[in-house]
């Protein structure tokens, strides 16, 4: 952001283009974080962790979608739909209905 050349007309033109920026940085961060807890925590469903460990992971996870989507950095149906992705995949692969991600 520090080195990125914004042309803008006016003043607030450039104003607008920082805040821009400064947006997308945030949510390209927050969709990053939310994929890795979501890798995280179906890899301690996969590796067949204690039952607890597993959901206390999947808690977090849905817990930060939630947070993300009421926040807007993702919708509300998204959110929903990877929460409950999210909780069925990581049962199955507890139960040991499915074998690899």
């Amino acid at each position: 952001m520090k080195g990125d050349v914004i042309m803008a007309n006016t003043l607030s033109a450039a104003k607008n283009a920082r805040k821009a920026l400064r947006r997308h940085e945030t949510r390209v961060s927050v969709k990053s974080e939310l994929k890795t807890l979501r890798k995280t925590a179906l890899d301690s469903a996969l590796e067949k962790k204690p039952e607890a460990e597993v959901a206390a992971m999947v808690k977090l996870a849905c817990k930060k979608f939630g947070t993300a989507a009421s926040n807007g950095f993702i919708h509300k149906k998204t959110a929903a739909r990877k929460i409950g992705r999210l909780i069925k995949k990581a049962h199955k692969l507890q139960t040991g209905q499915l074998q690899a991600i």
